[in-house]
């Protein structure tokens, strides 16, 4: 880290969730002071970014040189059931944000989704498709993102996709406590998109930091595969039998499990803008193989190695 670096004033919204904490290790040696929603280790001051006035009162007393705003509603099928309290979270929060960061001359990174796409496209997304998203959460996400730049001032939008990793609920914790606890499982094979560990994404956000880039990135780990797929590379990556994990259509899935929320059946986001600026993740395999191993120790699942479906 470099001199000027250090003296970097970072605030983080949604520092006590998936990512903030992973945000605060990649930080490294810059002032960070870090915002949320409730009371909880990283959090430094509790604040509801749905306050206007909150938001500006932080920031204006803080003076942050940078905002990475990472606070978000994630419940993609609550958001069906509560579309006002989501879009009060992402769209009116992340306005919230962006003008206080604005008043202070802040420059804002903001955290969005691949749900902006309905997943219909054919090929990878890259940062110039048109959004379109099938979902309340998505639709919340594409306002947020257009909130952000109505705003001005100097924004860099940074989309990712299915986000794992931390103490939170994410698929392969999932995969794994069930694998644990039933001995097997269906995973609907017919949904691709780009699976990115969150701890690969912040140090991705940190490097942004000292490149002048604005508008949008698409920051995946790199690579698309299916929600079955990546389940088997967890259960291998465990040390489990992939045969563990069956394969269900999506349709035959909800006919037994219904959820509210429609899912983009294809969302692979392409890193075309960041790459040119040197900001690179490595691929999804990749990550999943440094990740999962400690997660299994973490939850117990050493037992199962080698056991069939």
């Amino acid at each position: 880290m470099s001199a000027a670096d250090a003296q970097q004033r970072v605030l983080v919204t949604g520092a006590g969730g998936q990512l903030g904490g992973y945000l605060r290790r990649s930080l490294g040696g810059r002032t960070i002071f870090g915002i949320g929603s409730t009371d909880r280790p990283g959090v430094d001051a509790v604040v509801d970014i749905r306050d206007a006035d909150a938001v500006m009162d932080v920031v204006v007393a803080w003076r942050p040189d940078v905002v990475l705003h990472g606070a978000a509603w994630t419940d993609v099928d609550g958001a069906e059931r509560d579309p006002a309290g989501a879009r009060a979270v992402n769209v009116d929060g992340s306005r919230n944000v962006a003008v206080a960061a604005k008043s202070v001359g802040a420059r804002v990174i903001a955290v969005s989704s691949d749900f902006v796409f309905s997943g219909t496209k054919g090929s990878a997304y890259v940062e110039s498709d048109r959004t379109d998203p099938v979902s309340v959460y998505g639709t919340t996400k594409r306002d947020a993102e257009i909130a952000l730049m109505d705003v001005g001032g100097d924004v860099l939008i940074a989309r990712t996709a299915w986000l794992y990793g931390g103490a939170g609920k994410h698929f392969p914790r999932t995969v794994l406590t069930v694998l644990r606890d039933r001995g097997g499982m269906e995973v609907v094979d017919d949904e691709f998109g780009s699976p990115t560990f969150a701890g690969d994404l912040a140090e991705a956000l940190v490097r942004l930091l000292d490149v002048d880039v604005s508008g949008v990135v698409h920051m995946a780990n790199t690579g698309k595969t299916s929600r079955f797929d990546l389940a088997r590379e967890v259960a291998v990556a465990a040390g489990l039998s992939a045969d563990l994990v069956r394969p269900v259509s999506t349709e035959a899935f909800l006919a037994k499990y219904p959820l509210p929320a429609k899912r983009p059946a294809d969302s692979e986001l392409a890193n075309v803008r960041g790459a040119q600026v040197g900001v690179s993740m490595r691929p999804w395999q990749d990550a999943v193989h440094a990740y999962v191993p400690g997660l299994a120790q973490e939850l117990g699942v050493k037992s199962l190695a080698n056991q069939g479906a």
